[in-house]
């Protein structure tokens, strides 16, 4: 398989670079991803998306106008640290606090909590709520155990 990139340890900080520079009308990049090109209406709840890249990069294009106000990018196969959940939540946020809407992986429920909770310590409320859809990934009595897969882009 081909892959082109430029140096491996900036892939993702250059794809968020050169998705913000295709589009933008859209968004513009933040420390840890992107945003809305234009500022979050005051008083709104910043709607913030995420996840690892490689398998998933769509998550920047899901922001912008009626969609969310932020998304959060780590690195391949890997959740966005709490530290990127954090700079992109204050990015977005403006007075109406911040709802982080993630898969159900273990990083990225961790990272995102640990932003929260950061975040709701500093006066900001902050929710997550990750999307839990993949039937396969466990059986019907552990549904809180499922992964968010294919519907995770509709709920977002």
């Amino acid at each position: 398989m081909t892959r082109l990139f430029n140096d491996p340890a900036r892939f993702t900080d250059d794809m968020i670079e050169g998705f913000a520079a295709a589009h933008p009308e859209h968004v513009r990049a933040v420390p840890g991803g992107v945003v809305r090109a234009r500022p979050t209406r005051a008083g709104k709840v910043a709607v913030l998306t995420g996840g690892g890249s490689g398998h998933y990069p769509a998550f920047c294009g899901v922001v912008g106008p009626g969609f969310a106000d932020g998304s959060v990018i780590g690195d391949v196969f890997t959740s966005p640290s709490a530290a990127r959940a954090r700079s992109v939540a204050e990015a977005a946020e403006a007075g109406g606090g911040v709802l982080f809407l993630f898969g159900n992986y273990a990083g990225d429920v961790m990272n995102f909590g640990l932003a929260a909770r950061q975040l709701e310590g500093d006066g900001i409320p902050a929710r997550c709520f990750a999307v839990t859809d993949d039937i396969a990934s466990a059986p019907a009595g552990q549904t809180a155990r499922r992964r968010g897969i294919a519907g995770g882009f509709v709920v977002f």
